[in-house]
């Protein structure tokens, strides 16, 4: 039995409330945008939940052959995807596979 998956082209704009914060989703195709206005918000988003662990959502997002860029009020603060691995800070948060940016994370506090 052969693989007939297919890249997944995301074309969305919506608003989910996550933890009591309003987190705006959009999708250019193989790119899908959360921009949470938290840092905290964000790192909840990335530690997933217990119906979708973020080992299970990281996996999903690699076969879909997309690119989940999670923001901060506009700022990337960290990117899961195919061939985006986690570095130890991402593992440390408990985010991974997300990677983490620490220049983004930083930015973010400052502006937060």
């Amino acid at each position: 039995m052969t693989d007939t998956r297919r890249p997944l082209d995301v074309t969305a704009e919506l608003t989910l409330t996550v933890e009591g914060e309003d987190v705006r989703v959009a999708g250019f195709g193989e790119l899908v945008v959360v921009d949470a206005p938290t840092l905290s918000g964000a790192l909840a988003l990335l530690r997933g939940t217990k119906q979708l662990p973020t080992e299970q959502f990281g996996e999903n997002v690699r076969a879909a052959d997309v690119t989940v860029d999670i923001r901060v009020d506009g700022v990337s603060v960290a990117r899961l995807g195919p061939g985006l691995r986690p570095g130890y800070l991402s593992r440390a948060l408990g985010v991974a596979p997300a990677r983490l940016s620490l220049g983004g994370a930083a930015l973010a506090l400052l502006r937060g």
